[in-house]
């Protein structure tokens, strides 16, 4: 029986933490172990996690905090399993998740790396709306390109792919790290992702996603990405000039929230 890896860093994720976990440790598939490394909380995470005294659990707790890219890329060093599944420490996997994402890949030895469909919940564990996926993996790949439709807490990799190419989350990235790595994936293999909502991704005011802090980041990182598919891969005239207008708009929204920082305008 294939071995996986589940990997979750945690980082001030208290109230969210324990169904985090839980839904981790009452997978249906046994045969993995749990790699959960603590960027230095400082609310009650570390407690929590410390609280868990499942054989399965490999807890690390770093002695500084050093951002969730690095946090990532040291879990993945510590990863011994043949897959490696991902769950963000505020997110939720079905109980079925791990055995579904392993059997594909076992059927599927040309696939590197399934996602599967995802729900959005807010704070109270309440679903806002299903989050959107291109229909079919040939156009998901397409699409891919253009815009992140991959939720990071739903993937599952092969550990040998991760080797082959040399890949690990980018360092100078904060918030798209996820995407950038998608996208050099996309270069090797194609992505595929299970028709079944096997995944609960939160919402909340603290995302990265929804902090006004982040704007100019998200902003600046994704203009990277887009920049990166532009040069990488090979697209017909009409996608390039599409691209490049997601580009240019990027920077004028980037431009615009650089104004509203510095000049109050």
């Amino acid at each position: 029986m294939i071995k996986v890896s589940v990997l979750m860093t945690v980082f001030n994720t208290e109230r969210y933490l324990e169904d985090a976990i839980n839904s981790i440790l009452r997978q249906s598939y046994k045969n993995f172990e749990f790699i959960l490394v603590d960027d230095k909380s400082t609310d009650d995470s570390t407690h929590i996690i410390k609280k868990f005294k499942n054989k399965k659990i490999k807890k690390f707790f770093l002695k500084k905090h050093i951002g969730r890219t690095p946090a990532l890329n040291y879990g993945l060093k510590k990863c011994k399993g043949e897959y490696i599944a991902i769950l963000d420490s505020d997110d939720i996997s079905s109980r079925r998740r791990l055995f579904k994402q392993v059997n594909y890949l076992d059927k599927n030895l040309n696939n590197n790396i399934i996602g599967t469909k995802t729900i959005l919940i807010n704070s109270s564990g309440k679903k806002l709306r299903d989050f959107y996926t291109p229909h079919g993996n040939k156009n998901l790949n397409k699409k891919m390109i253009f815009d992140n439709f991959l939720p990071h807490s739903s993937v599952m990799i092969r550990k040998k792919f991760f080797k082959k190419i040399g890949l690990f989350y980018p360092k100078e990235f904060k918030y798209a790290q996820d995407y950038a790595l998608w996208l050099k994936f996309l270069l090797h293999t194609e992505i595929s992702i299970l028709s079944e909502n096997l995944t609960k991704c939160r919402v909340t005011k603290d995302n990265m996603t929804n902090l006004k802090k982040y704007d100019r980041i998200r902003e600046f990182e994704m203009i990277k990405n887009n920049y990166f598919a532009l040069k990488n891969f090979n697209l017909k005239i009409y996608d390039k000039f599409l691209l490049i207008f997601k580009i240019k708009k990027r920077f004028i929204k980037l431009f615009y929230r650089f104004l509203i920082f510095h000049l109050g305008v």
